[in-house]
């Protein structure tokens, strides 16, 4: 392989191709691409360093800013502290004091008497003096400490409550005010006014920090709050652990409390609660009674000046007052009993609070649960809830925390079972709908059905998408006109509302209530909580949830029967059922999947069905019994075929009369004719057909009889003279008896087309409406008239069946 050459020595790629050979070009490129890769890397290491150089310059920079800017804050503060107008004043100061403990004239004769009474006097003064400047100190640094954050906020209170205490005694050390100086006296009064609103500020501060349960409020300053509510109050540990109950008791009431409070409670508001029942439980347990009694009994180790918190307080200045202030105070130790709770009590305190403060929780839990109306929402807040005393509630030693578990659990199902039979309970406005439709009316408007082809249809704007078109579509199509579709939305609101309720139900009966991973607890305790809440409470519900919708379609079964009943003898009765079923045909198309609502509104569906049957198919009738019953002739006679001539198609009458019938059924709603109601429409029109047919049979044939009495009256007339001479006229029957023939050949074909008809009828009908008595009757009695053969009849069941076949689909809701 081929060494490279020096490359330093190379000045152009000419000189290269030049002077060396094509392997040592080739390891010339691979050095140079070599020292150019080095040369990179070496040049972002230096940039690297060089940049990270240049941010710890921009810090430093920043932090020098930083600095200037405090240091002139500093000197800015300095410069104002030692301006003209603040040095006059301590100056001023300082010569009043001076001049105020110099003696007067008449305490130079006094002094010239008795020189140490001058001295005691003196002191008495300056130590006045000294204990109203540390009055007013103690007023100002409670102040301070009482307006401090949420740090070593537990030593703030302690503190603010030493220093009311020495407040408290330096008052007392004045004594009766009426023989004091002027200026000390209002000092004094001042001051004692001031210490009682101190003392209310101290212990509503102790009051927040105990009410509080969150993650800024420790155990450490809940023991210093009690220990500073000891000193403010002067109260033993049992009195102690009594505030603090009193104190939880009332949050707790707090969060439940509507009437006080314009925001709305909620789940939060259940959960804090909560958390103040359980955590009390755990602090209590805690704090009582060895770390609160140790705390109480360290406050009267030592002398209350002697307290390093007190000393370091720099608004005091006790190292210059202290020498003012008397032995009472100097020497003062507080006196607390800290040893008036034993362990015995305290469970005994604790017990009767927690059974008292399960009792509000529980109360406000219901109270909480009266103000919201929605499942899932009431859902969620059981989980929470639930979780959260899993959680917490089983730490507390002595406690069963089942208890506590069984009573959330009944106070959360009794709501969910409210809200399940008032939103059940909805489905009655269905059936006022209903009713209120019904009642209400109005002919051509409530029964309105719009046509699919319809001008309005055809010209609808699609601008809007498919969705509005194919809703249109199938609300034509199945006759929802207003008045249904208003009862369908309702059932329909309805329905979306109790489908959620089972959602939500499911929901719980997938849940998993597990305890916290960091607790130890028995598996046959957590199966059997497992069982409880996830398992009985929802089967509960749906228990339940069945019942009531059970019960609510069966009112509303009874409700629309009802309607229904109170609408048979109107006159528009007919679309009235049109109406009715077209409301049962969408309920039930959406019922619930539940056994015991599977026959919802079946009973009433055969009277609405023979209403709508005779609604249907009266008019046709009517129409046919008018014109083609009343007919002498058969306009078709002339096709008729075979020996004897029988007919092969129906008269026109028969025809038309079927095509009314279809007609008919098509205006009232294609959607309506199920196989149950075209089922109906054969069996009342069939006995239509026989009644308005047996009618006018009965009529031909008294017109018959009537004609053959007519016919025998001619017959039996005596000849005269003179129509016996003409032997024509002896030949030729009677003009009367001709007119008799003809009728009767008229009525007999007449007859036959008839039968032609009827099995016509007994093709379309069926087989279940041409096989009842009435009807078989009335076609033996048609056969009987037209004095054919049994051999005629078979072919003319013939023909009309196989008419029938070549023709049904013309009458295809018949068909």
């Amino acid at each position: 392989m081929a060494t490279a050459p020096d490359t330093s020595t190379l000045t152009s790629s000419a000189q290269v191709f030049a002077a060396y050979t094509l392997p040592q070009v080739r390891a010339i490129h691979k050095s140079l691409h070599a020292q150019v890769d080095e040369k990179s890397a070496r040049l972002r290491t230096q940039v690297g360093n060089s940049y990270r150089e240049l941010l710890g310059t921009a810090d430093a920079i920043v932090r020098m800013r930083d600095d200037m800017l405090a240091a002139q804050d500093v000197l800015a503060r300095m410069g104002g502290m030692c301006g003209r107008t603040v040095v006059g004043a301590k100056v001023a100061g300082l010569a009043k004091f001076r001049s105020s403990s110099s003696p007067s004239s008449s305490s130079s004769d006094f002094a010239a008497e008795d020189d140490n009474d001058y001295n005691h006097q003196n002191d008495l003064r300056l130590s006045r003096v000294a204990r109203v400047q540390l009055l007013n100190a103690c007023g100002l640094a409670v102040g301070r400490l009482l307006k401090g954050g949420a740090e070593g906020r537990g030593d703030r209170l302690v503190l603010a409550a030493k220093v009311l205490v020495l407040k408290r005694l330096l008052v007392s050390s004045f004594g009766a005010v009426d023989n004091l100086h002027e200026e000390t006296r209002i000092a004094v009064e001042g001051a004692r006014k001031s210490m009682n609103s101190l003392r209310r500020r101290l212990l509503r501060a102790v009051e927040k920090v105990l009410e509080k349960v969150s993650d800024e409020v420790d155990r450490n300053d809940i023991l210093k709050a009690l220990t500073a509510y000891s000193l403010a109050s002067s109260s033993g540990a049992k009195d102690v652990l009594r505030h603090f109950l009193s104190v939880r008791a009332e949050a707790m009431v707090y969060e439940f409390d509507f009437e006080e409070h314009e925001k709305e409670r909620d789940a939060d508001n259940v959960l804090k609660g909560l958390d103040l029942y359980t955590r009390t439980l755990l602090d209590v347990q805690a704090l009582v009674p060895n770390k609160l009694s140790g705390a109480l009994s360290r406050l009267k180790k030592q002398h209350l000046l002697a307290d390093e918190s007190l000393q370091g307080l720099e608004g005091l200045r006790l190292d210059i007052y202290e020498r003012w202030c008397g032995d009472e105070i100097q020497y003062f130790t507080p006196f607390i009993r800290h040893d008036d709770l034993d362990g015995t009590q305290a469970r005994e305190m604790l017990t009767g609070w927690a059974k008292k403060g399960g009792e509000t929780l529980l109360q406000g839990l219901r109270r909480t649960l009266e103000h919201v109306s929605e499942f899932k929402t009431i859902v969620s807040l059981r989980t929470s809830v639930l979780q959260h005393w899993i959680n917490d509630g089983g730490k507390a030693r002595g406690f069963d925390p089942s208890t506590m578990l069984n009573g959330l659990r009944e106070a959360i199902d009794e709501r969910l079972l409210q809200i399940l039979e008032t939103r059940v309970a909805k489905l009655k406005l269905v059936g006022s709908e209903v009713t209120a439709t019904i009642e209400a009316w109005q002919p051509g408007t409530s029964d309105q059905h719009r046509s699919l082809w319809s001008e309005e249809m055809v010209d609808m704007d699609v601008s809007g998408g498919a969705n509005q078109i194919t809703h249109e579509i199938i609300s034509r199509l199945y006759g929802r006109n207003d008045a249904v579709a208003r009862v369908v939305t309702s059932y329909e609101s309805w329905r979306h509302l109790i489908s959620s309720v089972g959602d939500l139900i499911d929901q719980l009966k997938r849940q998993r209530w597990d305890d916290d991973v960091e607790e130890i607890e028995d598996e046959d305790v957590i199966a059997e909580r497992q069982k409880l809440l996830s398992k009985d409470d929802p089967e509960l519900l749906q228990k339940k949830l069945d019942e009531t919708i059970k019960g609510a379609f069966d009112d509303l079964d009874k409700q629309m029967a009802s309607a229904w009943k109170s609408s048979l003898d109107s006159t528009d009765n007919g679309h009235i059922a049109m109406y009715i079923l077209r409301i049962l045909r969408d309920i039930r198309g959406r019922l619930p999947y539940l056994e015991g609502i599977k026959s919802f509104g079946l009973e009433s569906v055969p009277s609405l069905h023979e209403k709508l049957a005779i609604h249907v198919s009266t008019p046709p009738l009517e129409e046919f019994a008018s014109s083609a019953l009343t007919r002498r002739r058969v306009a078709g006679r002339a096709l008729w075929e075979g020996e004897p001539a029988l007919p092969t198609q129906p008269s026109t009458g028969t025809f038309k009369l079927l095509r009314d019938l279809i007609m008919s059924m098509g205006d009232a709603g294609l959607d309506l004719w199920t196989p149950a109601a075209v089922k109906t429409l054969k069996q009342s029109f069939g006995k239509q057909l026989v009644e308005v047919w047996r009618k006018e049979l009965n009529s031909e044939t008294m017109g018959e009889k009537e004609t053959d009495g007519t016919s025998e009256n001619v017959s039996e007339e005596p000849s005269t003279p003179e129509e016996s001479n003409s032997a024509e006229a002896s030949e030729e029957p009677p003009q009367s008896e001709k007119t008799v023939q003809g009728k009767s050949e008229k009525s007999k074909d007449i007859y036959i087309q008839w039968l032609y008809d009827i099995h016509l009828f007994q093709q379309c009908l069926g087989a279940e409406v041409s096989s009842e008595e009435s009807f078989r009757a009335f076609v033996a009695e048609t056969f009987e008239k037209t004095g054919l053969e049994d051999g005629a009849k078979d072919k003319l069941a013939k023909a009309s069946q196989e008419y029938w076949k070549r023709t049904s689909l013309l009458f295809g809701l018949l068909a």
